[in-house]
């Protein structure tokens, strides 16, 4: 009997034995029939929980939302719009704020090409579509048990991740180095120690990094991203957004890379920036949800309100009842000098939301530049009532209770 141990002996790391019915499963897959007879056959057969989502997009906000539950089985479709199965993979395996368990990925008809490039990517195991449910639950045993190997390094990656979450950036480094010393020609160790160089406000020794596993593999998507966060943090955002570009240019369709991008140039008040880089998902045809939230955020704060509308109605065409993008519009509207668009859509939102205090409040605003001021002071008094500690409001009542005594006494 050998005395060697295995990769979990070694680091301590704890292996579950077999796939329990208590086990999370994620299914992520666009064909809503094939999803839902999925989803009921694996309930029939004892899983007692079983998240469903459309596509990848949708099971990484999921998943950022909701830190603490980790899922041993996904079992994911390779085509889908917005995020697909690779992309997504790649984004659990790779982000430190995502834990991954088992990966079985969804082919059609794949021929060996396929099967080496889901190899390639870390896939567990393939279900070949049309597949039968017959097959479903071996095939999804199967990955669980190559994933949940003691020799499987992806057990030590994890484990790194988790010591870099919890914080333990030394424990986490040291498991990065035997990493990137057992695996050569792999950027993903070295980024790893980058984050952790950063993390400890270690910027020279981050790039250098980053540095030298862009020479492992220039094509390593994160290696872009990381040395942009990087540099936008050091306030360098001409070269922060060459990294972002260079990153969308690798990934152009991945929906993460232009949401990240975007919120931190808005974090710097880029908005410009921000637009130019979200437009580029529009040539592409890309559509996300978000696209357009951030779009019409990035125009409205550059006071380009017609576009700034544009993008706010087709975020409102997916949202119709979001309370957010609705008094956006009404103030682009106002702005805009559309009085009467603005008070439909302020009329909208306080239909929605009675209390709601930026509708009553700009609502209000707005009739009292119109000269509609006993109207004004109606409704900013509602305000106040709802919103007693609004001390914006009081005052911008006192202004419009002075000038309607104004127009009484000419």
């Amino acid at each position: 009997m050998s005395d060697k141990k295995s990769l979990a002996e070694e680091y301590g790391i704890k292996i579950g034995k077999q796939l329990e019915h208590e086990d999370p499963i994620m299914l992520i897959e666009d064909q809503q029939d094939l999803r839902l007879i999925v989803a009921h056959h694996l309930g029939k057969l004892g899983f007692s929980t079983i998240k469903q989502f459309a596509n990848g997009h949708e099971a990484l906000h999921f998943m950022k939302d909701n830190p603490d539950l980790v899922f041993p089985v996904t079992i994911c479709d390779k085509e889908m719009p917005v995020l697909g199965g690779y992309d997504f993979l790649t984004e659990i395996k790779e982000n430190p704020a995502f834990s991954r368990g088992s990966f079985t990925i969804e082919l059609v008809n794949p021929d060996k090409e396929d099967i080496m490039l889901a190899t390639e990517n870390g896939v567990d195991e393939i279900l070949v579509k049309p597949f039968t449910l017959k097959d479903l639950v071996p095939k999804v045993r199967n990955a669980y048990k190559k994933f949940y190997n003691p020799n499987n390094p992806e057990q030590v990656y994890e484990l790194a991740k988790a010591e870099l979450r919890a914080g333990n950036l030394d424990k986490s480094e040291n498991i990065f180095i035997r990493l990137a010393q057992s695996a050569k020609g792999a950027a993903r160790p070295v980024v790893g120690l980058a984050r952790i160089a950063s993390e400890k406000k270690d910027t020279e020794k981050a790039l250098k990094l980053l540095a030298e596993a862009e020479k492992r593999n220039k094509f390593y998507v994160l290696a872009y991203v990381e040395r942009g966060r990087i540099f936008t943090k050091e306030n360098k955002i001409e070269e922060a957004i060459d990294q972002f570009k260079h990153a969308i240019e690798l990934s152009p369709l991945n929906p993460l890379r232009y949401e990240e991008a975007a919120e931190l140039l808005f974090k710097k008040q880029r908005y410009q920036e921000a637009a130019t880089l979200l437009t580029m998902a529009l040539d592409k045809n890309l559509s996300f949800p978000s696209l357009h939230n951030y779009l019409s955020q990035a125009f409205y704060s550059l006071k380009d309100y017609k576009k700034a509308i544009r993008h706010i109605k087709s975020a409102l065409s997916v949202e119709p009842e979001n309370i957010t993008f609705l008094n956006q519009l009404g103030i682009c509207y106002k702005e805009s000098d559309q009085f009467d668009e603005a008070q439909k859509t302020y009329n909208a939102v306080i239909k929605l939301d009675p209390t709601n205090k930026a509708a009553l409040y700009n609502k209000s605003v707005m009739l009292s530049a119109k000269g509609q001021h006993d109207e004004a002071i109606k409704l900013m008094k509602r305000c106040i009532e709802k919103h007693p500690d609004f001390e914006a409001a009081k005052r911008k009542l006192q202004e419009i209770e002075a000038r309607s005594q104004d127009k009484a006494a000419s």
